[in-house]
Order: C-alpha cells, then structure tokens, then sequence
C-alpha cells in the first residue's frame, strides 16, 4: 500500500495531475467530438445539476423529496414564457426561474418540512404528480399552451464569448450548450460546496444525523430546511431553463417535468453517491451513458437482450439503472463514490499532517 502525506509534494502533485486530466477532457469533448456526443455531455450537465439540487435535501439533510421534477418544470416553463411572451433575453431567464422557484420552494418546504419520513414522500410525490395537471389546466392554457406546451424557445442569435468567438448552425448551438451548461454546473457545484463545508453544511449534517440533537445544539431546524429548501429548489429550476433552452421546447408530458424526471434525479443521486459532492456527477454522467448506449434495445432485440427487454419500446436506461441501484445497495451502500474510496484506500492512504 503506497501512503502519501497529506499536503507534501506528493499529494499536490496528483492533486494538479488530476485537475489538468479533468481540464484536457472538458476541453477536448467540444473541440473533438461529433454533435451528437457533444449533445450528450450537454444533457448530462442538466442532469447533474438536478441530482445536485436533489442531493442538498436528502442527501444531506435527510428530507425526503420526490417532487424536484415539479421544480424543474417551474425553471422550464419561466424561461419559455419570459421569451415568448415578454420577449426576455435566454440568459435572464436563469435570474428569475431560480426567485421563482425559490419562493415556490420555500412556501412549499414551510407547511411541509413539519412532517417526516414516509409523510414528506408522500406530499412530495404529489406535488411532482400534481404539476403537469395543472399545467394541462384549461384556465391557465392562456399562460402554458396547456398540453401541447410551448416550442421555438431558444437564443434567436447565439451570444459571442471571448474564447468561442461566432457559432453557427447546428454544430454551433451544440457547442454553445456544452459550455452554459458547463458554466452552470461550475456555479451549482460551488454553491453546493460552499453550503456544504460552511457552518450551514454542518447543520445539515447534524439534522440528518439526528434532528433532536441538532436543535438541542442551537441549530433552528425549521429555518435551516426551509433554506435548502429553497435553494435545491432553485437549483433545479436552472436545470430546467437548460433543459428548455437546449431542446427548444417544454411540454407537461416532458421526461424530467412528469414523476419520472424525479425518480430519474434520485436514482442519479443515490447511484452515484448521497451525501457526496461528486456522487451526482458520476451518477449524471452513467446515467446519459447507460441511456445513449440502450436506446436501441427493445422489441428489434434479439437473444436473451431480447428476451428481457423486448417489451418494450423505449430506451431501458432507467430499469437498467433501477436495477444496478439493487445491487448497488447490497454491496456498496455508498454508491460508486464510496465504492471507490473504498477500493482507491487498498491502493493509496492519505496520511494526516503529524502522523
């Protein structure tokens, strides 16, 4: 077993190491891949961001939430109204999905933050069912274009950044989408990290931990969750406005705004690791992976692929990633994260300073 001492050159020097293999592989996905593969990175980062705002809240705090695609809707659907109706520049969209959604979360996490355990999921899960209804509502379709929801939503004219100069076409708006969402999952990830290693992070912690004990402590648990709260809340909103600008379109029947886009983000979370800050990066990036590598699996497979997912006909990722969640569980409860710590330290420790 190979021991590094925590701060010596050493530990700094895999620590750049990493960082630049990290830096030439962001670089080179847009610079060297096709569209499509590019396409594909962009829809991981929406995905990540989601998890990560998902992460807050359950991972961390222990609350159970299975109404965070309600909030990815809410970031939707703001972006395509403030551009289609008020004629709003994209980028101030993220602006006002992420107050919105704040608001929402917060007037939500109030009532119900109060109850725990199976309570909460339940409150959650209808939230998540009952928002594409409401978008669907006859009297709001003035504002939703009610089932069909709303298209065309996108930057009429790319913006010049210094290091992309002028993109055009296609190849372009991938391109472009690559890097906001990438710039976007930059800020989400150090607002997570802030919150998490600051004095707030450690009051999460102690409520997941145990709630009594924490308040005993002088930690105000209801303020405390309320906050995250919103603030996963708005993160996810910035994941949907993404979403939206990417694709062009918001419809209630959308993959990520339905109860499915948040059993989606949990199983991201959880695969890749809860209560971890790149457990939702790793578990994003299988995700897109598993799904872009199954999308041809179904009713025209053949042999024992066949035989177990020939039923249906769309991509399986998900089951896939429900399943790999089961073994996942049994035999590293951490996730891929933990399961890599946990294999990484037979390899190399990390001894403290002193030691």
């Amino acid at each position: 077993m190979l021991k590094i001492k925590e701060g010596s050159v050493v530990h700094w020097a895999v620590r750049v190491a990493c960082v630049l293999a990290i830096a030439i592989f962001i670089v080179y996905i847009p610079t060297h891949s096709e569209t499509a593969r590019i396409g594909q990175f962009a829809s991981a980062f929406t995905l990540i961001i989601a998890a990560m705002s998902l992460n807050l809240v359950l991972g961390y705090t222990g609350q159970i939430s299975i109404g965070h695609s309600a909030f990815f809707g809410i970031g939707g659907y703001t972006a395509a109204i403030l551009i289609r109706d008020h004629g709003w520049s994209p980028g101030y969209t993220f602006y006002a999905a992420a107050i919105i959604a704040f608001i929402v979360g917060c007037l939500i996490a109030m009532p119900v933050l109060r109850i725990r355990g199976a309570y909460l999921a339940l409150v959650t899960l209808a939230v998540a069912v009952l928002f594409p209804t409401l978008l669907r509502w006859k009297k709001l379709e003035w504002l939703t274009s009610g089932a069909k929801g709303i298209d065309s939503v996108k930057y009429d004219k790319l913006p010049v950044w210094p290091f992309l100069g002028e993109l055009k076409g296609r190849d372009g708006r991938a391109v472009f989408a690559y890097w906001l969402g990438l710039l976007v999952l930059v800020i989400a990830f150090l607002i997570c990290r802030g919150l998490i290693k600051s004095r707030v992070g450690r009051s999460l912690i102690a409520i997941r931990d145990n709630e009594t004990a924490a308040a005993v402590m002088g930690v105000n648990v209801t303020r405390t969750k309320v906050l995250i709260f919103g603030i996963s809340a708005s993160l996810c909103a910035l994941a949907g406005v993404l979403s939206t600008l990417s694709t062009g379109v918001v419809t209630p029947d959308g993959q990520y705004v339905t109860l499915l886009g948040s059993i989606i983000f949990l199983l991201i979370m959880v695969v890749g690791g809860a209560g971890t800050l790149s457990g939702p990066i790793i578990g994003g990036l299988v995700y897109v992976w598993l799904d872009n590598t199954t999308r041809g699996i179904g009713t025209d497979s053949r042999g024992v692929v066949g035989f177990i997912f020939g039923w249906t006909n769309q991509s399986p990722a998900t089951l896939i990633l429900g399943l790999a969640l089961i073994v996942i569980m049994l035999f590293a409860p951490t996730g891929l994260v933990g399961l890599f710590r946990k294999l990484s330290r037979r390899i190399v420790t990390i001894e403290p300073q002193g030691q």
